[in-house]
């Protein structure tokens, strides 16, 4: 966290020009040429076929029991593989959508369908360890709908690293007063923004800039040098903003003498407008805030592993 000793200190604003966040991996077009096919499959207990194009012209099959699990259900699938445009069957499909959303959350795939009913699923790929051949794993697959999900209502699905889950975190060598992050590998180096950086399969990923009330408010007399250093945060993955101060405290007069309050929440609501790939987190204290971070560098990590 850098500070500016004096909070009328001026220095030359640097040009400013906003940087548009990154396309998704899929446009838009391409994401609404993703299918979800049905085909008949010539088999007693898994009588359907399932392709989902995972990207264009490339599919996951599954085998599945029904068309569509029902409530209080959920459907157990087999893999049979991946399969390109040409080798699709050439019957009719029985059930044929185009897919608006499809995301991969460490073991869970989610899909959104472009249609008004029986629209919201997800399947969950589970590694299991053979009882009688210890070190050998088979797969199970689930399919879980939306209705069956509020039915049985079993939770959060969260994949858990482990207690003894070791991540690297690069902390900036200008940290004066450095958080805790448990088990974790710290290395101290300088990085170019941020004053945190989770480091996964020898890259940075993900930066963390935390910022205490007072810093925020030094930050503003150099507000275009401020924004300047957060578009080049934009670069990585994963990005955050944490305040050690809840937002009541910088609206709050009593705790601000420098600004009024009505111009510090516009200079708040300009960042979050202009910066949408960021998050900005306000927590209570230097604690939470440290605890946010930790929280947060833990499920990314995971994440990445899971993948």
């Amino acid at each position: 966290m850098r500070r500016i000793a004096n909070p009328l200190y001026r220095r030359k604003a640097v040009p400013w020009v906003r940087i548009p966040p990154p396309p998704p991996f899929f446009k838009r077009e391409e994401m609404e040429r993703l299918r979800w096919l049905m085909f008949p499959n010539l088999n007693d207990r898994f009588p359907y076929k399932l392709y989902i194009e995972e990207y264009p012209s490339n599919f996951l099959c599954l085998n599945v029991q029904e068309r569509w699990p029902g409530p209080n259900k959920q459907i157990y699938c087999l893999r049979e593989g991946h399969f390109d445009e040409n080798q699709l069957p050439t019957s009719e499909p029985v059930e044929s959508c185009s897919i608006v959303s499809k995301k991969q959350y460490g073991k869970k795939l989610e899909i959104i369908l472009d249609r008004k009913i029986k629209k919201r699923c997800w399947f969950l790929f589970l590694e299991k360890e053979y009882k009688t051949k210890p070190g050998e794993f088979y797969e199970q697959i689930f399919w879980i709908t939306q209705s069956s999900a509020k039915i049985r209502r079993k939770g959060a699905y969260i994949p858990k690293g482990g207690k003894e889950m070791v991540f690297k975190v690069i902390q900036d060598i200008r940290e004066r007063y450095p958080y805790r992050f448990g088990k974790a590998v710290i290395k101290k180096e300088n990085l170019p923004v941020g004053d945190y950086g989770l480091v996964k399969n020898g890259e940075v990923i993900a930066v963390a800039e935390r910022k205490t009330l007072d810093n925020f408010i030094h930050e503003i007399s150099t507000y275009d040098v401020f924004k300047a250093s957060l578009q080049e945060l934009r670069q990585f993955k994963y990005k955050a903003v944490v305040f050690e101060s809840p937002y009541a405290d910088f609206i709050n007069p009593k705790k601000n003498n420098f600004y009024k309050p009505t111009y510090i929440a516009e200079i708040l609501a300009d960042l979050f407008v202009s910066f949408p790939d960021i998050q900005f987190v306000f927590c209570d204290n230097r604690k939470f805030a440290n605890e946010w971070i930790y929280r947060w560098f833990k499920r990314i990590n995971i994440t990445f592993t899971d993948v």
